[in-house]
């Protein structure tokens, strides 16, 4: 690319160059030949005047020498020939060669005119001295007759001088003239470069992002409207950016808080964009896998394969089971984005685990199935004795009292299961609002092992209330006892005859300790995670016999949470169970 300064110059300097030269040559011949012509009128008016000093040598004889002595003092420095020439074409005299050794001058066409009376002039090499010479020869008149010839010559070279210093002093004054051309162009070029410049740096300030550049009111005028077009195109592009990014940002926000993972990748696998929640179920970091290919970052074919079918320009819906970076159960859709020629230019790709909404699915299944369970029993056996009071057994005064005993206890049971049901339902759907109050968890403690008394007699079980007295808990009391009797019932239910129950509450470091500790049957290792499960039993027959519902555990769990506290169990089988919630307190106020 070439600069304004170089284009001035060549466009205009140039052309300018190229019509002087043409002009010097033009005007050099001209000139040469007006110098000519003025040289040979005044050689003309010379020998004229030499013509009457040159009577003198035609009035008596003199020797050849003689006159050619004179005519060369006549002479002097003066850069001229003088001839003088008698009527037969003999020369007397010549200031620059012997006369007696030139030859006869008669045929010379200045002298033949000369010798007609005319004065006349011609330029020609002289045979003489072989040089080219212009000479001017006048007829030398006495008394009427021409009595010879006087000629005047000058060598051409001497006159060269004259017509180089006219033709240079024109070429002077034309290279004046190229120097103003010149120097104006570069102050038109700078002039205009330099409004040019603003411009430029203006455009380059806004293209490295100052969009708040604008170009001041330029020089040259007709660079206004340009600066005018440019600033307002500047606004705009502001504008635009602003809106651009501020787009952007929501986009990045939306992205950022959707729960879904989203991934956009270009024709060939490349990651160009991965969300938080795509990078946390990718396990890798978002700024690290930028640029590179998907299989590179997340080593699975059938991903890859998918990502590849829509980046072809195939809508892709699929579900896949994945073990890597863990086991997951991963629901792809992969949509191609088309640019206007219709070229596939990137994939959108919506990546999720489901393998909590189908464990939840399983879980909803089983509770369901459980449920159904749980309520066929109690329901088949109310119904028989039902059927079986109807059908006579009323009649019988002592199988009525039983199948009525048996009929309480099933309603009971069934009354039971609903309710912690129903405690659950809310307990998971966190309905339940905590009615948050401070009181003393031994007192707590002491109505819970009374409210059990008569059961604890009934399984011939013995409850010991253990902890530290004046203790204060701020907790929802209602709840509290529901945990606490829950775990009390399965203490003594599960236990031995003769055996033993403790309950405890102390104070732990950061909040308090329930424990409620037996001598019962105890549990397998292998079976403590799942006991806090709804409706999973251990001893699913002891736990019929008991009338337990299979849900107290996992209530109590819930309970715990719904306070942020944890529960925990150790048991070995026939050593017992020890069962323990820890609840966070507050710590206490400054005095």
């Amino acid at each position: 690319m070439r600069s304004l300064k170089l284009i001035l110059i060549t466009r205009y300097t140039l052309p300018v160059i190229a019509v002087l030269a043409l002009l010097s040559l033009l005007v050099l011949f001209p000139i040469r030949t007006f110098v000519y012509s003025l040289e040979e009128s005044d050689l003309e008016d010379q020998a004229r005047l030499f013509a009457g000093q040159s009577r003198r040598f035609f009035t008596g004889e003199m020797a050849a020498e003689v006159i050619d002595a004179y005519l060369k003092e006549l002479v002097g420095e003066l850069p001229l020939r003088l001839t003088i020439i008698d009527t037969e074409g003999n020369v007397l005299g010549d200031s620059e060669f012997p006369a007696a050794q030139m030859e006869n001058h008669a045929g010379r066409p200045e002298v033949a005119a000369a010798l007609k009376g005319e004065v006349s002039s011609a330029k020609r090499e002289s045979r003489t001295l072989e040089e080219v010479f212009i000479y001017a020869a006048a007829p030398v008149v006495i008394d009427g007759g021409i009595r010879g010839v006087a000629r005047v010559s000058v060598e051409q070279r001497d006159i060269a001088p004259v017509t180089w210093r006219v033709w240079w002093i024109f070429l002077g004054a034309l290279g004046l003239l190229l120097l103003v051309i010149v120097a104006a162009s570069i102050w038109t070029e700078r002039t205009v470069v330099k409004s040019l410049n603003d411009l430029r740096e203006a455009v380059a300030d806004v293209a490295a992002g100052e969009l708040g550049r604008r170009v001041t009111a330029p020089e040259v005028a007709d660079f206004s409207e340009l600066a005018d077009n440019f600033n307002a195109m500047a606004e705009q592009v502001r504008l635009r950016i602003e809106e651009a990014d501020g787009e952007r940002r929501k986009l990045e926000t939306i992205l950022d808080n959707v729960s879904s993972g989203v991934m956009v990748a270009d024709a060939g696998n490349h990651i160009l964009l991965l969300n938080p929640a795509a990078a946390h179920i990718l396990n890798v970091e978002a700024k690290r896998v930028v640029g590179r290919r998907l299989i590179e970052v997340f080593p699975s074919t059938d991903l890859e394969a998918a990502v590849s079918r829509a980046a072809a320009g195939e809508g892709v819906e699929a579900e896949m089971e994945l073990v890597y970076p863990r086991k997951m159960t991963l629901r792809l859709k992969s949509y191609p984005v088309k640019a206007s020629d219709g070229r596939v230019a990137v994939t959108v790709n919506t990546l999720e685990d489901v393998a909590a909404l189908r464990q939840v699915d399983r879980m909803r299944q089983d509770f369901v199935a459980n449920v159904s369970h749980e309520l066929r029993t109690p329901v088949a056996t109310v119904r028989a004795l039902t059927d079986s009071l109807l059908a006579g057994a009323l009649e019988d005064r002592d199988t009525a009292v039983r199948f009525l005993r048996d009929l309480d206890r099933e309603t009971t049971r069934l009354s039971q299961l609903i309710e912690d049901l129903l405690t659950l339902s809310r307990l998971e759907a966190r309905e339940t609002v905590l009615r948050m109050e401070r009181f003393d968890p031994g007192e707590l403690l002491a109505e819970c092992v009374e409210s059990k008394a008569t059961l604890a007699a009934e399984y011939e079980v013995g409850v010991v209330v253990e902890g530290d007295p004046g203790m204060e808990v701020e907790a929802d009391r209602r709840l509290l006892a529901t945990l606490v009797g829950n775990l009390l019932d399965n203490a003594i239910k599960y236990n031995r005859p003769g055996g033993k129950v403790y309950a405890s509450c102390r104070a732990a470091p950061g909040g308090l300790a329930i424990e409620v500790r037996d001598t019962g049957v105890g549990m397998p290792r292998e079976e403590l995670p799942r006991v806090f499960e709804r409706f999973y039993r251990v001893d699913r027959a002891r736990s019929r016999e008991t009338g337990g519902t299979g849900l107290g555990l996992s209530i109590v769990k819930h309970i715990a949470e719904l306070h942020g506290g944890v529960v925990s169990v150790e048991s070995e089988v026939g050593e017992g169970s020890n069962f323990r919630v820890f609840l966070p307190q507050p710590p206490p106020a400054a005095v």
